[in-house]
């Protein structure tokens, strides 16, 4: 199960440097940070199997052995991609500005910026990889970064991305002197949802009947996928909240095959959100495998509400990430992290999100071209 398949040989003797003592304390504060702060954890162990006393048994015997940190990191690596979540994730350098260290301790305020031009924003790729735009009575109105057009009376947006630092020329436009990060973050998404909106607004004045919104290739973002949600629905929209990971008790006890109290810190609630009704009329999503975390947000809004059919591939099955930076594990036997979400969404089927989301019409993209779309469109919107 966490076999270190195409590892190098381990050294006969330990490395002048190596610290067993140091990396098998830290595996002990990444079993204590998992038990109290991995929303996913029980899920994993209920539905996917995962044994966690034998992994604990496993890991260790493995770093008795092991003589380098080369090898050490790469058994923890092994640990973390055992439970197959894109949000849980070991990672090079100190944990993130906002994350919160488990075991808990204080956060760390997100750093004052107001420039757009740092390695934070950039402006991503926004064409889409479906074949529309080839069709024959398509219609372009905008390439980027929103790409937009028609066919016949259907209208077509492409939202590339969830994460604001996706649209560096939105920030560009509303960066003031003085914004801190989550200003200037909220400001840029406020400028996406006007520009969205008047994509709206200009498809309907040219003849739209009916809209069709791309997620594909969209690996998700922020809670911008919430407001967005909110612009097709008319009235209230209702889902099961996210499961935030506060637990009641001290649950080191997992890895010892027993469940001293759940992960969650409260039953599942029912989370309201008011449509701000941008277009409340026939809607679709267009999603692929590669739709994930905030993207399977937005489709779960809109899936739940009745409000879109959805066509394409399961989704990517990365669920919730991390609410408030989510948690990291701090290792202190090398400059390595864990960041470990927070969070675990349910469709109102009762889905974690990180199994994917199964579409209303199953596509293969990889076999439509552009003259496929027409009878694709009937089949979405049946008169």
């Amino acid at each position: 199960m966490f076999a270190l398949a195409a590892a190098a040989p381990a050294p006969s003797t330990p490395a002048p440097s190596f610290n067993r003592e140091a990396w098998k304390a830290d595996f002990q504060k990444i079993k204590q940070g998992l038990a109290q702060g991995y929303a996913n954890l029980d899920w994993q162990v209920d539905r996917r199997g995962i044994n966690l006393a034998r992994a604990d048994g496993q890991i260790t015997a493995m770093l008795d052995k092991a003589n380098s940190d080369v090898e050490a990191a790469l058994i923890l690596a092994k640990l973390v991609d055992a439970f197959h979540d894109p949000h849980l994730r070991l990672q090079i350098g100190p944990p993130p500005a906002g994350a919160t260290l488990l075991p808990m301790q204080s956060c760390v305020d997100q750093p004052a910026s107001s420039a757009c031009g740092g390695p934070r924003y950039s402006n991503g790729k926004s064409a889409t990889r479906l074949a529309y735009p080839q069709a024959q009575n398509w219609q372009p109105l905008a390439e980027g970064p929103f790409q937009s057009g028609l066919i016949d009376d259907v209208g077509f947006i492409r939202v590339p991305a969830f994460g604001e630092e996706r649209y560096l020329s939105a920030c560009q436009r509303v960066a003031r002197p003085g914004m801190d990060a989550r200003a200037l973050q909220l400001a840029t998404r406020a400028e996406l949802n006007r520009e969205i909106r008047a994509l709206i607004d200009t498809l309907r004045s040219r003849g739209m009947k009916k809209l069709v919104i791309d997620v594909t290739n969209n690996g998700g973002g922020s809670e911008w996928s919430n407001e967005l949600a909110a612009m097709f629905g008319g009235g209230s929209l209702k889902r099961r909240a996210p499961m935030l990971a506060k637990p009641s008790c001290d649950r080191s006890a997992v890895w010892r095959g027993e469940r001293p109290c759940a992960i969650y810190g409260k039953e599942p609630e029912v989370e309201t959100m008011e449509g701000t009704g941008a277009w409340t009329g026939p809607l679709a999503v267009l999603a692929d495998r590669r739709s994930a975390s905030a993207t399977e947000e937005f489709i779960t809004w809109l899936k739940d509400n009745k409000r879109a059919v959805v066509a394409g591939e399961r989704t990517f099955g990365a669920g919730c990430g991390y609410v408030d930076g989510g948690y990291a594990i701090a290792l202190t036997a090398a400059p390595l992290h864990i960041m470990v979400p927070n969070c675990s969404r349910y469709t109102g089927e009762g889905l974690n999100e990180i199994e994917g989301i199964a579409p209303d019409v199953p596509v293969d993209w990889a076999l439509v071209e552009a003259k496929d779309f027409a009878p694709l469109l009937a089949r979405l919107f049946p008169s």
